[in-house]
């Protein structure tokens, strides 16, 4: 009985100490618009000034404050996006449009994230392996939903970019767009392969625990 409660304590000491570290993980993102992004906790926005406190090691209980025109978005924990300013468009004129292309391709490199494409094609790459074995077969639903997604339109809601301004270059949003696609579909590919190498073994395990129970 003692053992049983110690190793009862031991666990629920375990899980809340698993808990504070994904609620220290769960931070905002304050994105400024010349590109730098702050980890913190946003307190409040209004039309002049944002309020928040840095996440910081050791965490602080401080409360900053930062112009509402130097913010592009705020990225909350929990995926909502607000846009914050508009620079104007002004800012991004007198470059030539290779220029404008190559700084869409390197600020979709950097802001674009497509955590979607992995997970879903491993998913169901795992799945028609474990189902349909590790044959033909069983790897195309995982080739099929890799390369439904992979090839599928960038949407403008998950097209981040240091300015807003920069996406009403034509050139800009070609670049950005053309990497993000990139970006996708090596992705997809990750995920198939994880996706293969999971739903084999898991097959294979299967067929393993039916062979030796008969």
């Amino acid at each position: 009985m003692y053992f049983f409660s110690a190793l009862m304590r031991l666990f629920l000491l375990t899980y809340l100490l698993f808990c504070s570290a994904l609620c220290a993980q769960a931070q905002d993102t304050i994105l400024r618009t010349n590109g730098e992004e702050i980890k913190a906790k946003v307190l409040a926005i209004t039309p002049t000034e944002i309020s928040y406190v840095p996440g910081t090691e050791p965490p602080s209980s401080d409360t900053l404050y930062m112009a509402a025109t130097g913010v592009f978005l705020i990225r909350y924990a929990n995926g909502t996006k607000v846009i914050i300013s508009k620079t104007d468009a002004s800012l991004v004129t007198g470059r030539t449009p290779a220029e404008m292309t190559n700084q869409g391709r390197m600020d979709a490199q950097k802001y674009f994230k497509a955590p979607g494409s992995l997970f879903v094609t491993a998913t169901a790459t795992a799945v028609s392996l474990i189902f349909l074995g590790p044959t033909t077969p069983g790897a195309l639903g995982g080739i099929a939903t890799g390369a439904a997604i992979g090839l599928s339109p960038i949407q403008s809601q998950n097209i981040i970019a240091p300015d807003t301004a920069l996406l009403n270059d034509p050139h800009y949003l070609l670049g950005y767009q053309q990497q993000a696609q990139r970006k996708k579909i090596g992705k997809a590919a990750g995920g198939f392969g994880i996706g293969l190498l999971t739903g084999t073994v898991i097959w294979f395990a299967i067929a393993l625990a039916n062979t030796n129970h008969f």
